[in-house]
């Protein structure tokens, strides 16, 4: 009988922890598949081999990607070689839509079919897409209830597989308990920020939230922590943190569980913001590219707000500072409100349940394994 292959490409961090759960979803459905990757260290971990690394390729931003692209060329030619090489039953391609639509098409090419898992966001731009994904897509496993209508509509097989980030934002025990394992104060109201998993939104954002951070800090007792990203330097973090007359914990590896015993947070606009929602954490979002690639997403997103709080519950849930309207002064004060202003923070942990409520329940990577293993030849 001819060997279950599967090649699965993410190209993230956040995607290369859902595509590590998904290959061990699959490796339990399925001992005996054969699972290749091209993706970050978690994926390899769960047990793929692996064809590329792609953890020096992350990037946000249109003007961003343009010093990326000999590197995006080099591994889409790798990756063609592979699949005409191996021939896997199936390719399964995970986020990072810029590069993994090109994939399906070299795919879709050798009569590969592909399942894509957390689909491109084309209700906030690009929505030409939806026609690309029609012809070179065979299933699409989605993470928004919302998404299923737009997908079904134009004629893709598409299932609401609720979202991932429900099973690895999992944190159990007494805060207390939590706090002490990581180091902190039992007693002192923590905020934690949260600057991204690119160095170059660490180098955009942490200066200004440490500075919003400082000014809370100098007028309430207050504990302060950095959450940061392993595809990040330590020295980078140490870097930016010591300009910065303030004590404050940089912690790495610990994302869930750090914002799950916060009080409040200051977090980079992506999917972090909605493990803050899964914990339950008030959090302020915050966001900045470079000018151009602001200027391009202003006249290509059709979006009201960009953190996917406020996109999942269609208003304002919490509040959004982007580009030039970061200023420390405004998110100290609402950090100050969203810590000890209880109406202001019921409100807004109310709204973070509806969203949590609204993703569906855990088992995601069980559904999209079930759902690629039916797509292997009997």
């Amino acid at each position: 009988m001819k060997e279950s292959k599967i090649l699965i490409v993410s190209g993230d961090v956040s995607g290369d922890l859902h595509g590590s759960r998904l290959i061990q979803a699959l490796k339990k459905a399925k001992p005996e598949v054969h699972v290749f990757a091209a993706g970050g260290p978690m994926m390899r971990a769960a047990g793929a081999d692996m064809v590329a690394s792609l953890e020096r390729l992350s990037v946000m931003g249109f003007t961003e990607i343009l010093s990326k692209l000999p590197a995006f060329y080099n591994l889409m030619q790798k990756l063609k070689r592979f699949m005409q090489c191996e021939q896997p039953q199936l390719v399964i391609a995970i986020d990072f839509p810029g590069f993994n639509l090109r994939l399906c098409k070299e795919a879709k090419k050798l009569g590969i079919p592909v399942l894509y898992y957390i689909a491109p966001q084309i209700w906030a731009w690009g929505r030409n897409r939806i026609n690309l994904m029609a012809r070179v897509v065979d299933k699409v496993a989605v993470v928004f209830p919302f998404e299923l209508g737009i997908y079904r509509e134009r004629g893709l097989d598409a299932s609401f597989v609720g979202h991932p980030l429900l099973e690895s934002s999992v944190v159990n025990g007494e805060k207390s308990v939590v706090r002490e394992k990581l180091g902190l104060s039992a007693d002192l109201p923590l905020v934690s920020l949260f600057p991204g998993s690119r160095i170059h939104e660490v180098r955009r954002l942490l200066p200004s939230m440490l500075e919003s951070a400082l000014l809370l800090a100098q007028r309430r007792r207050v504990e302060l922590a950095v959450s940061a990203a392993t595809s990040v330097s330590e020295s980078e973090f140490e870097r930016i943190t010591r300009r910065f007359c303030l004590p404050v914990r940089v912690l790495r590896g610990v994302s869930s569980e750090l914002l799950y015993v916060s009080n409040a947070a200051i977090v980079a606009s992506g999917s972090a913001t909605l493990e803050a929602a899964i914990v339950g954490t008030p959090m302020v979002i915050v966001y900045r590219v470079s000018p151009l690639s602001w200027f391009i997403a202003r006249r290509l997103v059709a979006l009201e707000y960009i953190g996917m709080v406020n996109i999942v519950a269609g208003k304002k849930i919490v509040s959004e500072y982007l580009q030039n309207d970061i200023e420390p002064s405004k998110i100290s004060d609402e950090l100050d409100e969203l810590i000890f202003n209880e109406q202001k923070r019921s409100q807004v942990m109310a709204g973070l349940a509806a969203v949590k409520e609204s993703l569906g329940g855990p088992g995601a990577s069980e559904k999209v394994a079930s759902i690629a293993l039916s797509m292997l030849p009997s």
